[in-house]
Formats: structure tokens, sequence, C-alpha cells
């Protein structure tokens, strides 16, 4: 983790100097919305949860970077809520009943992405395409577990989820993953812009395996989210100086 906030650190600083070489700007603005988030199972995970579903949540934060022309470098620290819905098939239980599970995770991340960005056709108004490593870093989160008995009726149960190393801890706290989507950004005045985008946050596995072995199972939990953002970002042009 302190790595890749390292590399985020180096190449955001180095912005303001590629800038002025190219006569071009840095950006500072702030975005917000909504998304879809579910989790994508492998392994003895998929094997139990044989559906998922998404939630929906909030997303919202700041963002910087710089432009070099068509192409530009977009960082940021958001807020933004995940989570998933999830069902088993039908089962029997002791008394040979028969019913199913049903789960619902919420959690709350910092995402801090390092995306590449690309426009297309003019400078007034462009379709642009984005890609690049997205960091999560896992703040808080809840469950709640409910079983369905067929002709007896329902029972559930809430819990915490804790992020971290220990043995107790299901998810890591921290989440690598990569985020890719298209979008549009319009000028608005002489140093706005305002840009709407669709964003795929695809993660890679964030279970603990300390956690996993000590249970002993075996796969992936993945997170999926599907993001609409709004944004506005005030640009300052170097050549306006040099």
């Amino acid at each position: 983790m302190k790595k890749t906030l390292i590399l985020t650190l180096i190449t955001l600083c180095t912005l303001p100097y590629y800038a002025s070489a190219q006569n071009t700007s840095i950006f500072v603005g702030g975005m917000g919305g909504g998304n879809l988030s579910l989790y994508s199972y492998t392994g003895d995970f998929a094997n139990t949860w044989t559906s998922s579903s998404a939630k929906p949540g909030l997303n919202g934060g700041v963002v910087f970077g710089a432009e070099f022309g068509k192409m530009a470098v977009v960082s940021g620290i958001n807020f933004i809520q995940k989570g998933t819905k999830s069902e088993t098939d039908n089962y029997r239980l002791d008394g040979n009943y028969v019913g199913y599970l049903k789960g619902r995770e919420n959690t709350s991340f910092i995402n801090i992405p390092l995306l590449f960005r690309y426009q297309f056709f003019g400078d007034k108004f462009g379709l642009v395409a984005s890609a690049g490593p997205t960091f999560n870093i896992g703040l808080t989160g809840s469950s709640r577990l409910e079983l369905e008995v067929a002709n007896v009726g329902s029972e559930s149960q809430s819990g915490t989820i804790r992020f971290g190393k220990g043995i107790n801890n299901t998810y890591r706290r921290f989440q690598p993953g990569f985020m890719l989507g298209p979008g549009m950004l319009m000028r608005v005045g002489e140093k706005g812009k305002l840009g709407v985008n669709i964003m795929w946050d695809l993660g890679f596995n964030a279970i603990n395996e300390r956690n996993a072995q000590a249970r002993r199972i075996d796969g992936k939990v993945m997170n999926v989210s599907t993001i609409l953002g709004v944004s506005y970002t005030h640009h300052f042009t170097f050549s306006d100086k040099y």
C-alpha cells in the first residue's frame, strides 16, 4: 500500500512540470454521483452464494490532475459505498425443512484512482475514455443474513464487517483494482469543465487469506462497481503566465 501511494504522489508532484513544459493545465474540482455494486465469487464462495445482485450506493469527493492537450492524468480522493445482495440455492435443513439464505453487505471505502484519459473530437465538447489502477481502502461495513424456510417463516441476524489482516477480518483493508470507462467533457466558461462519466471499478481479490485459511475456505470475492459520476473542475493554465 505504501508503494502505491508513493507512486501516486510522485506522479502527481511531477504534473506541474509537464503541464508547464507543454503549455497545458492542472485542474482541481469536485465530483459526485451514484453507483451499483456487487460481489463476483469463485471457488467455495461461488458454490455457496449462487446468485448476486447489485446494491445501490453513493459516491463523492475531490478530483485533480493535469491535461496535456487531448490527454490527461486524473486522480482524486473519493468516498464510495459498496456491497452486495446475494442468495443461496434451496437446501434441506434439519427436520426435513427446505429453505435458503439471503445475504446483504454494506461497505464504505476511500477510493483513490490513477486514470489516464484521452479526449476525442473538439475542445469545447468531446467524448473521453479513461483507464487505470484504483486503490480502495476499507472503512466500515455491516452485514445481514436472513434464513427463509418454506411453510415456517424467516429469521435474520446482523453483524459488523471489519477490514484488516487479523484472523477475524474477512476482508483486506487495502483492495486494489482496475477502473475504465467512457464519458463526456464540456467546457464551461474560460476555466471550467463539466464532466459526466460511467466507470467500471473491477476489484481484485478482497478476501483476507489468514481468515480464509482458518475457516478452510478456498476462493475469491471481488468488488465490482458501475459508477455514474458528474464532475466540475477548474483549470489553471500555465501558458497564461509563461
